[in-house]
């Protein structure tokens, strides 16, 4: 689990050939500055579809397993699990993931920006909007902002997809394994954990058969983002009761800012949920 973790991590560094790709174009930041500060709102199922869709990216419920299953099996590889069920020893491993939380999120929304104002700068202005897969908004930015911005903007797509496969469908297999209570882990051999690498195993099959049919992708990840949003209000509103329960949580009880800006993320996901649905009949 550990060694998964740090390729996982090393992998990470290939996201910034986003924010490279940013600053090798000619960007009018005063007019994003100002978007930024300024948005322009409207009800529409178009902006709030995609709204959900943004949000079900950065709230995916895929972290909610992943990273749970992830300390968990580092726990056990370190033979320390008493640090996560512990109050006193759990405090330098609730530090840890604290800063770890603050730094990838933070992190996570800087590429994200990086990759809408690049794709709104280079192609939306140049009236390029019917882009149908990764591959053609990579040969969309050659002619327009160059070849080194179409080589970072690829390595950056690579990274992505090397990164997004092993996570996505690694939090299916810990999802369905917590669900029927089979044993689950990467730390596992094939022969230990024989359900788990075998849900594994099918999430992935069933990547490549999409891959192979006449799908769009583009749509696909759009409608995979809003269906992620559109899921995570009910699982934050779970995740949050529970967490406020004594009788499950002992001494771990979320409290104080913690709680409240957890209920007041579960709000906002909801509110843009039901804006959406209203839109839509």
């Amino acid at each position: 689990m550990r060694d998964t973790s740090t390729v996982l991590k090393w992998l990470t560094l290939s996201l910034f050939a986003y924010v490279a790709t940013l600053l090798t174009i000619k960007t009018p930041w005063w007019d994003v500055a100002r978007a930024v500060a300024l948005p322009h709102l409207h009800w529409s199922k178009e902006y709030l579809t995609l709204i959900v869709a943004i949000f079900g990216t950065t709230i995916s419920p895929y972290l909610f397993f992943w990273q749970s299953a992830n300390e968990v099996g580092e726990a056990k590889d370190r033979g320390d699990t008493k640090r996560v069920t512990i109050p006193a020893k759990a405090m330098a491993n609730f530090r840890r993931i604290n800063l770890d939380t603050w730094v990838g999120m933070g992190l996570s929304n800087l590429i994200a920006f990086c990759i809408m104002v690049t794709t709104a700068v280079v192609l939306h202005m140049h009236g390029e909007t019917s882009i149908q897969t990764t591959e053609q908004a990579a040969a969309a930015l050659k002619p327009i902002a160059g070849d080194l911005a179409f080589a970072l903007f690829s390595l950056g797509i690579i990274g992505a997809g090397m990164l997004a496969l092993p996570v996505l469908a690694g939090s299916a297999a810990f999802a369905v394994s917590d669900v029927f209570g089979w044993r689950s882990g990467l730390d596992y051999l094939l022969h230990q954990a024989r359900a788990f690498y075998l849900v594994l195993a099918a999430a992935m099959v069933a990547g490549i058969v999409l891959c192979l049919t006449n799908l769009d992708p583009i749509k696909a990840l759009l409608w995979s983002a809003v269906i992620n949003g559109v899921v995570a209000v009910p699982m934050m509103a779970l995740m949050m009761a529970v967490s406020q329960r004594h009788d499950i949580m002992k001494k771990f009880v979320v409290s104080g800012i913690v709680a409240w800006f957890g209920w007041g993320a579960t709000g906002a996901m909801t509110i843009v949920v039901i804006g959406m649905i209203s839109t839509l009949f």
